[in-house]
């Protein structure tokens, strides 16, 4: 059977003091509507319609990347969630429908399957969860046989209602159909006058039309509406991401100072210390260890690679056995072979550092080419930029670089060739033979260091 899920996205969010619509506040590094995007693209739904508020569908389109078919559509009056419906029904086709809301970002592939389960001897089924302290949630009032027959938000309910544990997610499960006669039915509520899609459940009861309720974890139906509740629902994902970690073998030497801002994938025996940060696609090998105060991002690293600390790695692809920082710089399409190392204070962009190859310290390489086991020397800076355009350095394999080198792109230095502290080179450079460029060394007899004139 085919499904669309309507995502209730039109929520201004006040509280969250924000220019940015409520759904597009960042959770672990995503806007909290592409959590809910990413479960519903593993779990086998067609369609996806969102309801976003006025003026707002540009801001969606562009911080939005799923590959399921999705439609935008406005919601012109908050006239509340049933309203909200009302106006994606035109866009569904399919026999089944989803209701998920757009700041409940932690739903689980296995709850939306739960109910796409349920719905089958169902034509209603509504996501709830059992906690302690139930304050600020709707409640839902059960019949002798366990059916739901109302959902009773925290204002009206009286002081026995005000005990029940069991809440409201807001995220439902519908026949498409059902949805449509019952949604059609709903009147304003009196004190609002919105129209609230939790009546649709004691309508439902009343003409006998199926449906029951499915409970998860309190954590899972947590809804973000304000800077705390965001802060709350960081420290809910990054201890469910990393227990997954250490559950899988990766060491992690402080579960709370450890921030996954998008999909880490690790290998065996990786090791992760305080305050690392990793955002987008990062994928650690076999054996890799990640030292404190370190952020990678959209990067690889090798099997048996060390990131020392306070070292940023950024979309770079880092070969095995690897050392890198403390404070090392790596930025986009940096590429490193086997055993190179980039040390202390060393800034790369753009670059190929060869097979064993050393940048040990104090060093800009950018639109370079570095052969194999090459040693750079402290304080060497590839001058690529004129101005106007970016030029290449090409660097051979077993050249040494001396101390305090300017190569003033393009340039090449060819294999086996060494280069004099202190040079400025600006024309090729021959294998095998030592070039250096130097002014003459001149001492000055003679010669009195300034001193300061005594103030009168």
């Amino acid at each position: 059977m085919a499904w669309t899920a309507v995502i209730l996205a039109a929520g201004k969010g006040t509280r969250m003091a924000s220019q940015q619509p409520k759904a597009l506040q960042k959770l672990a590094g995503r806007a909290l509507i592409e959590h809910v995007l990413v479960t519903l693209s593993m779990s086998e739904i067609d369609d996806v319609v969102i309801i976003h508020p006025p003026e707002t569908k540009e801001g969606f389109i562009e911080k939005i990347q799923t590959e399921i078919k999705t439609t935008f559509v406005e919601q012109k009056e908050a006239l509340g969630t049933a309203h909200a419906v009302k106006t994606a029904l035109p866009h569904v086709a399919t026999e089944n429908l989803l209701i998920l809301l757009g700041d409940v970002p932690m739903l689980t592939k296995a709850s939306v399957i739960k109910l796409k389960e349920e719905l089958k001897n169902n034509q209603l089924v509504v996501l709830t969860a059992s906690v302690e302290d139930p304050s600020g949630y709707g409640r839902i009032k059960k019949d002798q046989e366990g059916k739901p027959c109302a959902i009773i938000e925290e204002l009206d309910c009286n002081d026995e209602q005000k005990k029940i544990k069991e809440i409201n997610s807001g995220i439902m499960a519908f026949n498409t159909e059902t949805a449509k006669n019952l949604i059609g039915k709903i009147e304003p509520n009196p004190k609002k006058n919105e129209y609230y899609l939790t009546d649709a459940i004691e309508i439902a009861y009343h003409e006998g039309i199926e449906a029951t309720t499915y409970t998860t974890t309190e954590n899972e139906v947590f809804g973000v509406n304000s800077k705390k509740d965001l802060a709350e629902a960081e420290k809910i994902n990054r201890q469910k991401v990393t227990t997954e970690l250490m559950d899988a073998g990766v060491t992690i030497i402080d579960p709370e100072r450890v921030d996954v801002r998008g999909n880490l994938t690790c290998g065996k025996d990786v090791t992760i210390d305080v305050n690392a940060v990793f955002v987008g696609d990062v994928a650690l090998g076999n054996g890799v260890t990640v030292g404190p105060f370190t952020i990678i991002t959209d990067s690889e690293i090798g099997d048996a690679t060390n990131v020392f600390s306070h070292s940023n790695i950024e979309g770079a692809n880092i070969g095995s056995k690897c050392n890198i920082g403390p404070f090392a710089r790596i930025r986009p399409e940096t590429k490193l072979e086997e055993g190179a190392r980039v040390g202390n204070f060393v800034e790369t962009k753009k670059s190929v550092i060869g097979k064993g190859s050393k940048v040990n310290h104090l060093t800009y390489i950018g639109d370079a080419i570095i052969g194999r086991e090459t040693n750079i020397g402290a304080g060497t800076i590839t001058c690529n930029y004129d101005g106007v355009n970016k030029h290449q350095t090409v660097i051979g394999d077993n050249v040494f670089i001396g101390s305090g080198v300017e190569l003033v792109a393009p340039i090449e230095i060819e294999s086996g060739a060494t280069v004099g502290a202190g040079s400025t080179i600006s024309k090729h450079a021959p294998g095998e033979k030592l070039t250096i460029e130097r002014a003459k060394q001149k001492t000055i007899d003679g010669w009195k260091r300034p001193t300061k004139k005594e103030e009168k």
